[in-house]
């Protein structure tokens, strides 16, 4: 618990950052709506600021190291709460669009600043537990945010107003804490070739967590919001989104702890079975339910669907020589990403093609393509038997910029690990790309 209290004000932040997040999440696609924006072009939007989360991740280690972890989460929140009240200024997609794309990048800004402090400050002993705490309580945020704008309307300035509100108030424990900050680490990068042949199944996984997940949340709001529940429009919005990561939070350590015990693989394979089978029975039979039957298929698909990308990283990390840990899981982030602009142009032309049957149905299809893939790599490439499996931990998709971040590092050092990137014989570890293609551990 002292490792935590140490940490704390951080992971308040976050907090008070991810109840913003969760309400702009339902905002952005009902206000687009509003102004009578064509689904292609809501996904359209939302590739963008997927991008710029990308472009965020991509600039953020030479940020973080001109600027500090303070001055910089201090800038990007401000930079994200002047880009939200400028949303409800201007009703113009053809403005909404630039202005998402700095928000993606102010986000992923923000993140990098909090999670390589909170990496850095974490003991190796601990960091499971107090990464698990800040995971739970982020996606306890997203699920209240949505709440504050519930019965407004989507134009509302009131309701961009409540985002502005939390991104500013996040800067408060953030500025005023007397925890000194930690050293900025260097950060290389993997060729997305050399991390493929390291987890094939891994990278793939990310890619359909990406796709699937932001493309079906991007337009989750407008499948709901002819619903009565909560009255409808943004209260029934915010209901949906709720039910989707509640699953996901009661299903994550369960199937985590699981993939300790049998193969991976096989558990992201039962994720995604389960949530296919949950999207296609929305797909087909959506129209025809109760709206309460409707919301509880919606939690069991968040349940597999929010919980497999976690799976698909400590995949990765049971296969990855230690030095090389932090350009793999900056790597998979990338490939998250790349998902996450493909995601929402394909459920925007789904929803516009086939209807409300396109947004589900496109994610059952994926989902089904995610367990057969696993299944195929598990009958063609083993778990290998000298590589021992790390405690899991959940991971979200964010930023990453430190070493330190690994929630799943072994709690024990190394006795003879040196910080150089050698190995215990004085030999020149596999601090490189090529030198890791060369490793036996590189091989799925």
């Amino acid at each position: 618990m002292s490792d935590t209290r140490n940490v704390i004000v951080l992971i308040i932040a976050v907090m008070i950052l991810q109840i913003a997040g969760g309400l702009i999440s339902v905002l952005t696609p009902l206000g687009l709506e509003a102004m009578d924006t064509p689904p292609q072009a809501i996904g359209l939007i939302a590739a963008l600021y997927a991008a710029g989360f990308m472009l965020g991740a991509w600039i953020s280690p030479r940020a973080l190291a001109t600027f500090g972890h303070i001055r910089l989460f201090a800038a990007a929140s401000a930079m994200n709460a002047v880009s939200v009240l400028s949303l409800s200024l201007v009703h113009d997609a053809l403005f909404w669009a630039p202005v998402r794309v700095i928000m993606g990048v102010s986000l992923a800004l923000s993140f990098t600043s909090i999670e390589s402090w909170l990496g850095s400050a974490v003991p190796d002993k601990s960091r499971g537990n107090v990464m698990g705490i800040y995971h739970t309580g982020a996606k306890l945020s997203l699920m209240i945010g949505p709440f504050f704008v519930a019965g407004l309307s989507p134009l509302d300035t009131r309701a961009y107003t409540w985002a502005a509100l939390f991104l500013t108030l996040a800067l408060v424990p953030v500025c005023l804490t007397r925890r000194e900050q930690p050293v900025i680490p260097e950060r290389r990068s993997m060729p997305l070739k050399a991390l493929y042949q390291l987890a094939p199944a891994a990278v793939l996984g990310a890619l359909i967590a990406g796709t699937v997940n932001t493309g079906t949340q991007s337009l989750l709001p407008i499948y709901f919001e002819s619903f009565k529940l909560g009255g409808g429009g943004t209260g029934a919005a915010a209901i949906a989104s709720a039910a989707a990561w509640m699953g996901g939070l009661l299903l994550q350590w369960p199937a985590g702890r699981l993939s300790d015990r049998i193969e991976r693989r096989l558990v992201i394979a039962g994720l995604g079975a389960m949530s296919a089978l949950a999207a296609l029975f929305i797909a087909i039979f959506g129209t025809r339910l109760s709206e309460v039957s409707v919301i509880i298929a919606l939690g069991v698909w968040g349940a597999g669907a929010l919980s497999f990308y976690s799976l698909c990283v400590a995949h990765a990390i049971d296969r990855t020589p230690k030095v090389l840990i932090p350009q793999v899981m900056s790597g998979l982030l990338f490939v998250w990403a790349g998902g996450s602009i493909i995601g929402p142009l394909l459920s925007g032309f789904a929803m516009r093609a086939v209807g409300e049957l396109g947004l589900f149905g496109l994610a059952g299809i994926l989902l089904i393509a995610l367990t057969i893939i696993m299944v195929l790599r598990v009958r063609s490439k083993p778990v290998a038997i000298e590589d021992k499996l790390a405690e899991w931990s959940p991971v979200l998709p964010t930023p990453l910029a430190s070493v330190k971040l690994d929630p799943r590092m072994s709690d024990a050092p190394d006795k003879a690990e040196p910080e150089t990137g050698e190995d215990a014989d004085g030999e020149e570890g596999p601090d490189s790309p090529a030198d890791m293609e060369d490793s036996p551990k590189s091989k799925v």
